[in-house]
């Protein structure tokens, strides 16, 4: 179950304890990847909007900078930590897709995640990524409180 974790994170106070508790395994686990995927669902109507777009394509590219530096950042954590392999990518999509689409690409044993992400609108309206992970993917989740 451990030998490859997935481990998508939003930089929540939710993923900083998945981090915390995912150090602790260390020595168990031969690879982390990290993953975060920058939700392009708030931009869906970008071709008929006009000046707008130019607004929203520099907010994405300002998003995806902080995500890669903190990406990084945790990748020298994790690594210090004692992890021996530690892999980081960066997405764009609807995250609950992406994680499970990259679990299956890269063949990981387990995904461990935050219970709850940033996203309060969409965890009322639809349920949280979390919880469609968890009940949609074909490997063991593991969900952090």
């Amino acid at each position: 179950m451990l030998r490859k974790i997935l481990f998508p994170t939003d930089f929540s106070e939710h993923s900083v304890k998945v981090k915390k508790e995912l150090k602790k395994l260390a020595g168990c686990a031969k690879e982390l990847i990290i993953l975060n995927v920058l939700d392009n669902r708030i931009f869906p109507y970008l071709d008929t909007i006009g000046d707008i777009e130019i607004q929203n394509l520099n907010l994405m590219d300002s998003l995806s900078k902080i995500a890669e530096n903190n990406l990084i950042k945790w990748k020298t954590e994790f690594e210090k930590a004692g992890f021996q392999k530690v892999r980081i990518l960066m997405r764009e999509g609807v995250p609950f897709n992406v994680i499970l689409e990259e679990a299956e690409k890269k063949k990981v044993t387990s995904i461990f995640l935050g219970h709850q992400g940033i996203n309060a609108v969409e965890r009322m309206l639809l349920g949280s990524t979390a919880e469609k992970v968890a009940r949609k993917a074909h490997i063991p989740v593991v969900l952090v409180k």
